[in-house]
Formats: structure tokens, sequence, C-alpha cells
């Protein structure tokens, strides 16, 4: 099990000095594997015997063993092709598409295995209550934020979907939120720097910030009011298969929390769509 897996699972039961030294590995995984415990405690600002009962908490033995682990993934990182690469070369040659399939499968069992349904209840709280809802989500992420952004605007709510038309066309989308709004964030690891620019901007305009992401420790989890994680098999196949579920399961909830409001929505749109086939 890698590190990261290992600090998503057992997060919760961290105490609040360990929970300091998960975020920053998951801020610095490839650079914290090059460090001393006495480095690594100066820099997160905890003591020594923290981050040695933090290895111990994710099973290790020591902080050496987790450094180790740190250092063999750190050398399996590599660039968009070689994942490609990697993810058709462990695929077998007779009934590659049942592989998939099946992992695919474990990725959403995963995913509701370690669902938060308090936390589900909340966004779909914050949904309903936000005056306009803004999504960002770029790069691998721009496809689940266009798909929640076409769910939600059919269920009658005033949704944006943030989009890069160069320029300031950034900065001027972000002009229009307020503390009555919500930004919805959707990304992984590395955030773009637009994603990490428009939350820093909600929590200054103390706008509410709902995000949806793969790992406790990602920097959308840290900055979000409230977050809904989905697992990510990030060295293989990237798929986005669970989180198009749980975003999915996102818009069902909203419109059964509304219904009627929701159905009257989808029957306007119903009778729009009629008149516009018949003017046709």
């Amino acid at each position: 099990m890698h590190v990261l897996e290992r600090i998503h699972k057992g997060f919760a039961g961290l105490s609040k000095n360990q929970k300091k030294v998960a975020e920053y590995i998951g801020r610095n995984g490839a650079m914290v594997s090059f460090d001393s415990v006495k480095q690594l405690a100066k820099k997160v600002g905890v003591s020594e015997s923290s981050v040695v009962r933090f290895a111990q908490a994710l099973g290790y033995d020591g902080y050496p063993q987790l450094r180790r682990d740190l250092q063999e993934e750190s050398k399996k990182k590599i660039g968009g092709a070689g994942r490609l690469q990697r993810a058709v070369n462990d695929l077998p040659e007779q009934g590659f598409v049942e592989s998939l399939f099946r992992k695919d499968v474990e990725l959403i069992e995963e995913t509701l295995t370690h669902l938060s349904y308090e936390d589900f209840s909340r966004a779909i709280d914050l949904l309903w209550q936000a005056r306009r809802t803004f999504i960002i989500g770029f790069r691998s992420a721009f496809s689940l934020a266009y798909f929640l952004n076409f769910r939600l605007v059919r269920l009658g709510l005033d949704v944006h979907l943030i989009l890069m038309t160069g320029g300031t066309s950034l900065l001027e989308q972000l002009a229009l939120m307020d503390s009555r709004d919500l930004l919805v964030s959707i990304g992984f690891d590395r955030i773009p720097e637009e994603t990490s620019t428009a939350m820093n901007h909600a929590i200054a305009s103390k706008v509410g910030i709902l995000g949806i992401t793969h790992s406790s420790t990602s920097e959308i989890a840290r900055k979000a009011a409230v977050c809904l994680v989905a697992r990510r098999r990030d060295d293989r196949t990237q798929s986005l298969v669970a989180h198009m579920a749980l975003l999915n399961a996102l818009a069902i909830g909203v419109a059964n929390r509304k219904r009627s409001r929701s159905l009257g929505a989808l029957k306007r749109l119903d009778r729009m769509e009629e008149d516009y086939r018949r003017g046709s």
C-alpha cells in the first residue's frame, strides 16, 4: 500500500500533530523522502517523537521505513506518457477490458466504504443554500466540473462553470462571488494555480467551499469547508469513474432534497425542448 493511501485510510485516527505531518507529506512527498526525522520535525513544527509516532500509526516500524517507501514512490513518479505506458504494460493480453472494468468497480467500492454520509448531507445543504454556485476544475478534473454543472443547471440551480478564456477572465469571474455563494473545487494532486487562486479568493471573501478530490490530505481537502473524497489510482489508469459516480449521487441527492422544485425545473426544460423541436 502506498504511503498516501495509508495516510488517507488512517487520517481520522491521527493526533493533531500527526495530522500536521500527514498534511506536510501530502504536499511535499518527494522532498520529504530526503529528510531525517529531525529535519522533518523542524519543517512541520512538531517534535521528533511526533514524527516517529506518526510513522508507527501508519503501520511502519519507524520513520526510516516510511522514508524508504517515499523514496521508492518518488522514483516511480513519471509523466503522462509514462503512466499510460505502465497502465498498458500491466494489462493482460486477453481480457483487458474486463480487467479495467473490475478495477473501476474496486474504486467505487472503496469510495463507498470510506464515504462520510454526514459530509455528503452537508454538501447537499451547501448547494441548496447558495445563491449561486461556481464550479472550477481544470485538466483531468474539467470533465467532472462540466458534468456537475450540466446536472445542477437542469435542476434549476444558478450555476456558473469557471472557464479560462485568456487574459484576466479568471479574475473577472471570481469578482462575481460573494459570501452568499458557493465554490465547488474539483481536482487532485498539484492542482493548477488557477484553482488554488480561486480557493484563496473564496476564503478571503468568506465564500463557502465544497471540495471534490481524491485524498483527505490534498490542498482542496485542507481548504474546503466540506470535502467529498473518491478513490483514484494516480499511478495506473487514473480512472475518474468513482468521482463521476459520486457527483451523480450528489446531483440526485440535491434533486431529492427539494423534489418539487427540481421536478418543476425539469418539466419547464421539457416544455422548452418540445417548443424548440416544433419550431424547427
